[in-house]
Order: C-alpha cells, then structure tokens, then sequence
C-alpha cells in the first residue's frame, strides 16, 4: 500500500523522488530523508510568518516522493532563501536546499517563473543587486540611509558586464 496525498489524490513518484535525490546530491545537499520533523526550521520561517510556507513539510512530502506536486505547487515560491531553516536544523538539513532543487526541477520541466522572479533578474542584470538599497525609518520616525549608522555600502560586483553576460548565457540555455 503506498501513500496518497488526500488533497490531490496523486500517488508518489518514486522516480521524481530519485531525481531530487540526485539533484541535491549534484549541489552537495542533505537528502530530506534525515529530517524527522521536529519543526524548528517551520518555526524560524519568514515566509511561514508572512506566507504560511511550512518548510518541514516541504522536506516531509519530498521524502514520501511528492516531487511532481511540489514542483507544480506555488508554495516552493513562497521562499525568501533566508537560511534560517537550515541555520535552525538540529540534524544540519538544508530545508531552503531541497526548495532551491526543487525550483531548478520547476524551472527545467518547463514551468512558468512567477513575476517577482523576473523582475529581480531584470534588476541584477542592471544594477547587480536584487533591489536597491533604501532608506528607513527608525522610532523616532526619522528616515535614515546606511551611511547614519555607519554600515558599509552595500558590495555590487566589480565586473558587471561578465555578470550580464553569465545570466544571459545561462537563460538563454535555458531558452533552447
């Protein structure tokens, strides 16, 4: 008897479940089958916060071999690639690894990006960093910029223009 997902009624794919396996041994990832949900990586999530993004449960349907569901879901999206859940993890898993393998697998199989995604590539391409850095108010409700609190600027690439040219050759390989 094997596991059924009662929301879509789809079966595991015990192929695709190899293939994210595969794929996270390829980036040097913790396979999900280590995590025994213990939710402390949910539990430090912005975007659980913010978005209901429940990274335990992404590691929990992988293992049971929901990759095509995941990979077809916008919850792998919902991701803001802070690190806290791998920070968190008191067996050393990489909850935002397997989300970043499962993007790349969405990515490759053909699925359409979300708009947000988009725009951030447009503005590394321009200006090297997702967003530009802004100012912000403190208590007192005065704007202040970074230089107020001493901190650096915010590093951009030395050389944007081989950048530009990785991204682009990279998404145009993609176009192919």
């Amino acid at each position: 008897m094997s596991l059924i997902d009662l929301t879509s009624m789809a079966e595991p794919d015990e192929e695709q479940q190899e293939n994210i396996e595969e794929t996270l041994e390829a980036l040097k990832e913790d396979i999900p089958d280590f995590c025994y949900q213990c939710g402390k990586c949910t539990s430090g999530c912005e975007a659980f916060i913010l978005l209901e993004l429940e990274p335990h449960s992404i590691m929990g349907k992988s293992r049971a071999g929901f990759i095509d569901e995941l990979v077809n879901s916008e919850e792998i999206w919902t991701c803001m690639q802070c690190f806290k859940c791998q920070e968190r993890c008191p067996q050393d898993l990489s909850p935002v690894g397997v989300i970043f393998a499962l993007k790349n697998l969405a990515v490759a199989s053909g699925k359409e990006i979300p708009g947000g995604y988009q725009k951030m590539l447009q503005s590394v391409l321009g200006n090297g960093l997702i967003q530009q850095t802004k100012e912000v108010l403190n208590r007192a409700n005065d704007t202040r910029k970074r230089d107020d609190y001493d901190l650096p600027p915010v590093p951009k690439p030395e050389d944007m223009n081989k950048v530009q040219q990785i991204l682009m050759k990279a998404t145009q390989e993609k176009l192919r």
